[in-house]
């Protein structure tokens, strides 16, 4: 079993890594005469650039913002650090209490005592 599991285990990361190191395909010559320098094709970054733009401008033009809400700020932004500590505190001695509880409680009795 422990074979077999081993087995699994380098095929599991054997094979996909082994993949990973393929080298890529190379283009064709059609594909690298279209592309510029930096390996992108301008024509269809142009045709994305205008199809983006066309959705969005079917929302129609944006409203404009006449004044931003002023947000206050208060003094007490939330618990304070002590506060937050002894909750903290306080939930781990409850865990630990209920740890010990539960051990006193689940431990099988000997029958032969």
């Amino acid at each position: 079993m422990t074979r077999l599991t081993l087995l699994f285990l380098i095929a599991a990361f054997a094979v996909p890594s082994g993949a990973f190191a393929l080298p890529a395909p190379d283009r064709d010559d059609g594909t690298r005469v279209v592309l510029s320098a930096d390996g992108v094709d301008q024509a269809a970054a142009n045709r994305k650039a205008i199809a983006t733009e066309k959705y969005y401008s079917s929302y129609g033009e944006p409203a404009e913002i006449t004044s931003v809400p002023v947000v206050q700020q208060s003094g007490h932004t939330g618990p304070s650090w002590f506060g937050t500590l002894g909750i903290g505190v306080g939930l781990i001695l409850i865990a630990g209490g209920l740890g010990v509880y539960a051990g006193r409680t689940l431990r099988p009795r000997h029958l032969g005592a």
